[in-house]
C-alpha cells in the first residue's frame, strides 16, 4: 500500500517528505504491535524490497504482528553515477569504496542529514499508530544501511534497534556526539556484510564496527560469505 506523508516543519529543510511516497504492509495481518522502517540503496527505490521482505520474511510469534514501512530516497544529481538524476539519500562522490579510502569516503553529511526527515517520518508514522518507539526497529541496505545508523542516532526518542546490511559508517566525526544522548545510551546494531562486496568493502564493516563500539554502541557483528 502507498502511502504519501504530509510535510512537517519538524523534519529538515529540504527533505520534501510531500512528494515522495512509503510502501507499508503488515506481517501477519492484524493490529500491529512493533514496526520495522527499511531504506533500499544507492539507486533503487523500495518496491523490490517490499514484494521480497513480504514474501519471505517470518516475523517471530513473540514478536506480534509488525507494521513494515519502506520510505524511497529523493531524487537528486549523483556524482559517482556522472551527475545523473536517480534516487539516492546522500551524494557519493565515487564508487567503489573501502577503507583504504578517506573518510567521509566522499559522502554528503549535508544531504544525509536532509534525507534524515523522510525516516523520521515513517518512524513519526508508527508510533501515531500506537506503536511504542522503542518497539520500531531501523534498518537498510548500502546506502540505506548508513542512513539507518544516521536517523536512529538523530531521532530525539528511543528506538528499538538498528540493522544494517552492507553499510557504512562516513559520519564519525558526528557519532561521537551523537551516542552520547540518553535515548541512545542501550542502542544496538546488528550489522551484516558480504566478503565479496565490490562497492562497498567488506573492510568497512570493521571500522565501523569499531567506530559504534569506541562510541559505546553495542555492535553485533556478521559477514557471511556470499557466493558468485
Amino acid at each position: 500500500m502507498k502511502y504519501c506523508p504530509k510535510p512537517s516543519l519538524r523534519h529538515a529543510p529540504g527533505s520534501e517528505l510531500h512528494q515522495e511516497c512509503l510502501t507499508e504492509f503488515v506481517l501477519p495481518k492484524g493490529r500491529a504491535t512493533c514496526g520495522l522502517v527499511w531504506m533500499h540503496g544507492l539507486g533503487d527505490d523500495e518496491e523490490g524490497w517490499a514484494d521480497m521482505l513480504e514474501d519471505n520474511f517470518r516475523v517471530p510469534a513473540a514478536c506480534g504482528s509488525c507494521k513494515f514501512v519502506l520510505p524511497r530516497a529523493p531524487r537528486q544529481p549523483s556524482s559517482c553515477n556522472g551527475g545523473d538524476v536517480t534516487t539516492s539519500w546522500f551524494d557519493i562522490a565515487d564508487l567503489p569504496i573501502s577503507r583504504k579510502s578517506s573518510a567521509p569516503y566522499g559522502c554528503s553529511l549535508e544531504e544525509a542529514l536532509s534525507s534524515c526527515g523522510r525516516v523520521h517520518a515513517a518512524i513519526d508514522k508508527l508510533i501515531a499508530e500506537g506503536i511504542p518507539s522503542e518497539r520500531i526497529m531501523v534498518g537498510g541496505f548500502s546506502q540505506g544501511g548508513s542512513m539507518a545508523m544516521l536517523s536512529t542516532l538523530t531521532y530525539p526518542k528511543r528506538l528499538g534497534g538498528i540493522l544494517v546490511f552492507s553499510g557504512i559508517c562516513f559520519f564519525g566525526d558526528l557519532l561521537n556526539k551523537l551516542a552520547q544522548a540518553p535515548h541512545c545510551k542501550e542502542l544496538q546494531v546488528f550489522w551484516g556484510h558480504g566478503t565479496r562486496d565490490e562497492v562497498l568493502a567488506a573492510d568497512l564493516q570493521d571500522e565501523g564496527v569499531e567506530a559504534l563500539q569506541a562510541a559505546g554502541i553495542k555492535v553485533t557483528a556478521k559477514m557471511p560469505y556470499l557466493q558468485s
